[in-house]
């Protein structure tokens, strides 16, 4: 889930650490209102896209200016298109004086958090970690010690930052660490890291994305994560928000589900094994129409709720669901499911391929559910995952043309 940047700088500034003040706006009179009681009739203001998107610098979302000037630069940020994301608010806030810009990160590497910091900052912060590498540094913390000062602060150093900044950006560094793992964060990334004329470090750039699954730890988020943006940065569809909401009011494992733009439905799980047959589905010529992945012990609801959104896509023409037998998911509730979409939205099966591969606890329940439905291909014990994905991509290429669910 990713937060936007008035809820990240929010999050920041319950942890203690100085943000500039700012005030959503939706709309341009709105954003000139707040510029004027931000700065006063003389200031400047930073007015930014309410987007989950990267780049928007690069794109034209962001703009510093005089305080009379913000209605129309809010009336040119408006409307814009990032990423997928059309632009409907607007984040209005003090602008800071910057005298150099600098970039933090922390993110999870493979057993890990990492810290990752340089002096180059700003829109051109990739071009310049191209063009001097060695101006970008990268530490694993302790996942048990955590993040050090004197560590913070060898890292600055090793960046090639002035020495007189050192110990400040050190404490600042710690304290957001202390933020990243309060709010369970898998990504914040502070771009730029402001150094103001009179050498302070100021947070003036902030994305974070927390972990979906530690929500409950977070009341306050857990309304926003149906509006949270999907890959890319683009807003969630409706079955994506469908299922996000199922996903956050009902019991049981997560659920996960993307949208896509073939025409092959995935019902897939087991983390590795889910990406696995995907891209055979790929591999072997098919079409994804969406990614699934659900943690053991999924709950019937969460699966219909899945399995509906699937099928609520007209351009859906067959469906594999598939399963590692060390998944220890029950198959028969996976098929029960299944078996309640089916007749609430009166799909032949004889005419759209279904294919399953599930092994394992109450299969023989499974089967005999599966069997209520001809057309159903529940696969023989031992069948692998790449020959259920080869089935399913044959049997919807088969299909008529215009052949649909």
């Amino acid at each position: 889930m990713k937060l936007l940047e008035d809820a990240a700088k929010e999050a920041l500034r319950d942890a203690g650490i100085e943000v500039p003040r700012g005030v959503v706006a939706a709309g341009a009179d709105e954003a000139a209102a707040a510029a004027r009681e931000l700065a006063g009739d003389g200031g400047r203001v930073a007015i930014k896209a309410l987007v989950a998107a990267g780049r928007r610098g690069k794109g034209g979302a962001v703009a510093v200016v005089d305080v009379g000037q913000a209605r129309g630069a809010a009336e040119r940020i408006l409307g814009l298109e990032l990423q997928g994301a059309k632009v409907a608010r607007l984040w209005v806030e003090q602008a800071v004086d910057i005298a150099s810009e600098l970039y933090l990160a922390f993110a999870w590497g493979t057993l890990a958090p990492r810290l990752v910091v340089s002096r180059h900052g700003g829109v051109d912060v990739e071009s310049a970690g191209h063009a001097d590498p060695a101006a970008l540094v990268t530490r694993e913390i302790d996942p048990v010690d955590g993040l050090r000062t004197w560590q913070a602060a060898a890292a600055w150093d090793a960046a090639g930052v002035p020495s007189a900044l050192v110990p400040k950006l050190a404490a600042l560094t710690v304290a957001l660490y202390r933020a990243f793992r309060a709010c369970d964060a898998l990504m914040l990334e502070v771009n730029p890291l402001a150094v103001t004329p009179a050498g302070a470090p100021r947070v003036v750039g902030a994305m974070m994305e927390v972990d979906d699954n530690a929500l409950f730890r977070h009341p306050a988020w857990e309304a926003m994560a149906e509006d949270s943006a999907g890959p890319g940065g683009r807003p969630l569809t409706a079955g994506e928000r469908a299922v996000a909401h199922a996903n956050r009011t009902l019991p049981g494992g997560a659920t996960r589900y993307t949208e896509l733009d073939g025409d092959i439905g995935l019902l897939v799980s087991g983390g590795g094994a889910s990406l696995y047959q995907h891209d055979l589905v790929l591999e072997y010529g098919g079409r994804p129409a969406n990614h699934t992945d659900f943690s053991p012990a999924p709950t019937p609801d969460k699966l219909v709720a899945v399995i509906d959104a699937i099928f609520a896509r007209p351009q859906v023409r067959g469906l594999l669901i598939g399963c590692n037998v060390l998944q220890l998911a029950r198959c028969d509730l996976i098929v029960e499911a299944l078996a309640i979409v089916l007749r609430r939205r009166g799909i032949d099966a004889s005419r759209v391929p279904i294919v399953l591969r599930l092994f394992g606890p109450m299969e023989a329940e499974a089967r005999a559910i599966a069997a209520q439905f001809p057309g159903v291909h529940y696969l023989p014990a031992g069948t692998s995952l790449a020959q259920a994905c080869r089935e399913i991509v044959e049997a919807v290429r088969a299909l008529p043309a215009g052949a649909d669910a």
